[in-house]
């Protein structure tokens, strides 16, 4: 964190209401109004949100702490405060005992360690927080809380990212097994079967917009290969997609690709083993999987192409690089925002400004050689792509767009100079969906298979479950032995069942532990083994033996479901199925679309039933087509998300103070287009634009630019910024102008204004403002020195002899006070 000082006076103030505040943090919030009725208004509601962890960035001079404190606290929550070091030593705050663990206060250079903490970091691994700022960190005023907000939600999401990987895995386990009976063609069927050939993979990225015309030109020589969710644009402008790729596990995947799902389904579908089942499992077409089947090792995965991430252009360009193509083309892949701020093709207002502009990104350089920001996710995707093609020579990798992110082992080809290959007529027909069909015969074999398979590892687990009870029963014994030589023997009983699991069972405790990565992970302990007590390796084996125990029987309920649906599957291949069951299993799966594939598969078998049972699937039909119907959006939450042009300036202000001249000139550069939309855009983008100049030493177009913000809408950064340029042009003047009206934000900018006043020869209205100031603030040491030199520059020597006393009575030892004294005392 930066050097805070010349922010954080050590000066309080009382408030009308008799409330201890610092007037260099809260400025004059709490005059009007006192802390609890801003608080109850402001936070009450947000704050009882349960099991979640509340991170709480400044405390508003210890008031928002107090007020916390003294309200009921919601069941399961944690409340964490995160301070300026500089507020905190002005602090004495006190957690009741009964609080102290459920609440935290830490500085930012502890804040990092606090939500790595175990009873913190699970909250965060699970997404179960909320960060919330006080209103001194809220009012954008002060560049130290610009930087905490930064640092705060940068190491939260940076936290979440790297730990989310390990705690998501158990998304990636559930729909593999929710997809078991879906995933029964591997893709490994078209590896290298279009050697010297071209594709292009189309992304979302804004550079999709810029080649459409020319794909479309050459549709009929490509094999496009599309992410799912750009494949609604693509058909609109006409385009044949040949393959499609999705592989989310997330149920909001179905949500964004609602387009994509409502179009004829005459594409053939590539989906990762974890695809979200809504997708595959109402997939009316012809798909093939990538990656491993089942949560285990099974022979016909052997050879298929891999499954990875953490994108789908990865998954799409690790597709394309396995099916053989010598050249792999990639548009609308770009890996980082356009030069103008767009993060996806075709942004609105909302999705191309919105929420973006105010979260501090990385940055990287582009095919052009210009420098764009990039989400931490987009990072890890140019590094994860960079490391899956360096092996693979014989492929040529190019990026139609100069504005997408230079990465290592892709070129940058402008269009005219692409050729491309035509397909055989052997390889065009390899892509229809018609050619990976299956037969019902096939369908069945498959299904009876792979139920076999998974009842046989459900009887392997009751057995395996079994063994870790026994573990249980030796941990017991190991606690109360005494003696070495008890304790060796329980050790070596322990040592050999975990042997005899890993013998016996090991693909399913290798599951065990990939899926129950997390709860594993607290067996682990950051002391050194040579320091450990009798009493911590037991704990640490109960721990991990819980782990597994727990983990075993989460596995043993995912068999169970997966064995109940794949007799659905089953059932819906019998002539006279049950319809009944069939509707209830596809309504828990969220699956009502599979009425309409099963109408398809079996037409005749549908002419046959009831009026009830038909009335059955149309009911199962009509919901999925509901699913589709564009409603009002109605926000009905009480706490609304922060505002993203608030988040905007606060960005801004941390670019400033980095002398960001690249990023403050981005922000200009993308409100630029919306300025009349909105009265604070157009502030946001003359304050960039000016502060751009200021950097580059334009004073006076930097003056000229911040002029162009109506008078009513300057806030406090537009004052302070005015200030700085008139006295860097000494238009004086002109900064008197500003200084009265800065002065209504704090009172620390009345010494400033008094010093002002006098350089314009106005000495008795200085002497006017520094009294109020002091008379306000009488311990205010380094004011009352300056007073004092003021004093003795007019002539007023018992007035400065008298202010330096003062100081004296205040601090005893000061030298400046000394120094003065001696000079003035005859």
């Amino acid at each position: 964190m930066q050097n805070t000082q010349s922010e954080i006076s050590k000066t309080f103030a009382i408030s009308q209401f008799n409330e201890y505040y610092l007037p260099s943090v809260n400025r004059h919030t709490f005059e009007k109004l006192d802390s609890a009725s801003l608080y109850n208004k402001k936070y009450q509601d947000a704050f009882k949100q349960e099991d979640t962890l509340h991170i709480i960035i400044g405390m508003d001079s210890g008031l928002l702490a107090n007020y916390l404190m003294s309200q009921p606290q919601a069941k399961g929550s944690k409340y964490l405060f995160v301070e300026l070091a500089d507020v905190l030593s002005l602090l004495t705050i006190e957690i009741p005992e009964h609080l102290k663990d459920d609440m935290q206060i830490v500085s930012a250079n502890d804040f990092q360690e606090a939500i790595t903490a175990h009873d913190n970091n699970l909250y965060i691994v699970k997404k179960q927080f909320k960060i919330h700022r006080s209103i001194a960190v809220e009012g954008n005023y002060l560049d130290a809380y610009c930087a905490l907000n930064e640092l705060v939600e940068t190491s939260v999401d940076h936290e979440y990212f790297e730990q989310s990987i390990g705690f998501t895995q158990k998304i990636f386990i559930k729909a593999q097994f929710k997809n078991l009976a879906e995933n029964q063609k591997p893709v490994s069927i078209l590896k290298q079967a279009f050697r010297d050939k071209t594709c292009i993979v189309l992304g979302g990225g804004p550079s999709l917009d810029e080649h459409l015309e020319w794909i479309k030109q050459n549709n009929d020589d490509l094999v496009i290969i599309a992410a799912s969710r750009v494949v609604g644009k693509l058909v609109k402008q006409e385009i044949s997609v040949d393959i499609v790729v999705s592989v989310d596990p997330q149920t909001h995947s179905f949500d964004v690709n609602k387009e994509f799902m409502q179009l004829e389904h005459k594409s053939l579908l590539i989906n990762s083993y974890h695809v979200v089942p809504q997708i595959l499992g109402q997939w009316q077409g012809s798909s093939l999987y990538t990656g491993n089947h089942l949560p285990w090792l099974h022979e016909r995965d052997n050879h298929n192409i891999r499954s990875i991430g953490p994108t789908v252009t990865n998954s799409a360009i690790e597709i394309a690089t396995e099916m053989g193509f010598s050249q792999v083309l990639l548009c609308g892949v770009d890996f980082c925002h356009s030069q103008t701020g767009v993060t996806h093709a075709q942004g609105t207002y909302g999705a191309s400004l919105g929420p973006n502009i105010g979260v501090m990104f990385e940055w990287v350089e582009t095919n052009a050689g210009d420098m764009a920001e990039t989400p931490i996710q987009l990072l890890h995707a140019i590094t994860s792509l960079e490391e899956a093609i360096s092996n693979t020579p014989d492929t040529q990798y190019i990026n139609l767009s100069l504005d997408a992110a230079k990465v290592k082992g892709v070129n940058y080809l402008a269009t005219d100079q692409i050729e491309i290959q035509p397909l055989t007529t052997s390889q065009r027909a390899l892509l229809l969906p018609q050619k990976h069909c299956t037969t019902t015969s096939e369908k069945q074999r498959y299904l009876e298979d792979t139920l076999t398979e998974t009842e046989s590892h459900l009887e392997k687990l009751t057995l395996l479950n079994a063994e870790l009870k026994q573990a249980h029963s030796i941990i017991d014994k190991l606690e109360i032995a005494k003696s070495p030589e008890r304790i060796a023997i329980q050790a070596e009983k322990l040592e050999k069942l975990e042997q005899r699991i890993n013998e016996k069972y090991p693909d399913l405790a290798n599951l065990i532990k990939f899926y129950g990565y997390y709860e594993f992970s607290h067996f682990f302990s950051t002391k050194k083994e040579q320091d450990w007590s009798q009493e911590d390796v037991n704990k640490h084996t109960r721990i991990y033996y819980s782990a597994f125990e727990s983990i075993a029987q989460e596995i043993a309920r995912l068999i169970d479901d997966a064995i109940i649906r794949l007799h659905s599957r089953l059932e819906e291949e019998k002539p006279d199925c049950d319809i009944s069951a069939l509707c209830q299993q596809w309504h828990n799966d969220m699956q009502w679309g599979r009425a309409i594939i099963w109408q398809q598969q079996h037409p005749q078998a549908y002419e046959a039933l009831s009026a009830e049972q038909k009335s059955l699937l149309k009911k199962s039909e009509e919901i999925y087509l509901e699913q589709f119907v564009v409603k009002e959006f109605i926000d009905d939450t009480d706490d609304a998300p922060v505002p993203f042009i608030e988040n905007a300036f606060k960005k801004l202000q941390i670019l400033l103070h980095n002398k960001h001249l690249l990023g403050i000139s981005k922000i200009a550069q993308y409100t630029a287009p919306f300025i009349q939309t909105d009265p604070e855009v157009n502030r946001l983008h003359f304050l960039a634009l000016s502060y751009q100049y200021m950097l580059e030493n334009q004073p006076e177009l930097a003056l000229e630019t911040l002029q162009k913000i109506p008078e009513n809408d300057f806030q406090e950064a537009e004052r302070k910024l005015a200030i700085q340029l008139t006295l860097n042009l000494n238009n004086l003047p002109l900064a008197l102008e500003h200084y009265a009206k800065i002065i209504e934000y704090s009172d620390e900018y009345l010494p400033q204004y008094a010093h002002a006043l006098n350089l314009s020869g106005d000495p008795q209205a200085a002497l006017g403002v520094y009294l109020d100031y002091l008379d306000k603030y009488p311990q205010d040491i380094p004011v009352m020195l300056k007073l004092g030199i003021f004093l003795a520059q007019a002539g007023q020597i018992d007035g400065a002899i008298s202010c330096f006393e003062n100081v004296l009575m205040l601090d005893e030892d000061n030298q400046a006070a000394l120094n003065y004294l001696g000079q003035l005392r005859p």
